[in-house]
């Protein structure tokens, strides 16, 4: 267990994908670059691939990503959701982290964690998760701590990604707050 609080921060990162796309009269393939804004997942100032990569002795860091996007806020904003523990469930439940770099999907498998919000915040039992031939596989990532965050803190940075993302969003949503009263 690492000595805590760890700090939470995310780094925007430019990701860059070849694919094709259906262009022209006749609908031909044409191949494509794609490029998208991602905002990363940072602990301690360090990306969470790396800690992946530390914790389990791997040479490389893991592909997948954070489904945090500028391009689509919509996406982003569920995730910070999730991260706040906003979502539908107990108060330990499975978080979704870092997902394919290609789809963002969980059904390509992602790594979980389990989130807890108290008067810590605690991020436990990394692993990734999957469905191999319709059943569910989960591999623990061998080696891995629990990072624990100060909950104010990790609250606030995730507003503030929140705003930052989707800035109209927010604004929408107090310009109702304010026309209900």
């Amino acid at each position: 267990m690492s000595t805590g609080p760890n700090v939470l921060s995310f780094k925007e990162t430019v990701v860059r994908r070849r694919t094709t796309r259906r262009v022209g009269l006749f609908r031909r393939l044409k191949a494509v670059e794609l490029t998208q804004s991602i905002w990363n997942i940072q602990v301690d100032g360090r990306l969470l691939q790396a800690w992946i990569r530390d914790w389990s002795g791997t040479l490389d860091m893991p592909a997948e990503m954070a489904d945090l996007r500028s391009t689509f806020p919509a996406a982003g904003l569920l995730r910070i959701d999730d991260l706040l523990g906003a979502g539908d469930g107990p108060p330990s439940q499975p978080l979704g982290l870092l997902f394919c770099p290609i789809c963002r999907s969980e059904a390509c498998g992602y790594l979980a964690c389990d989130l807890q919000i108290g008067e810590r915040v605690t991020w436990s039992g990394f692993r990734w998760q999957d469905t191999v031939d319709g059943r569910p596989r989960v591999t623990p990532v061998a080696g891995a701590e629990t990072l624990v965050f100060d909950t104010e803190t990790y609250r606030r940075t995730l507003l503030e990604l929140r705003e930052t993302i989707a800035p109209i969003v927010g604004h929408a949503a107090e310009a109702e707050e304010r026309a209900s009263h």
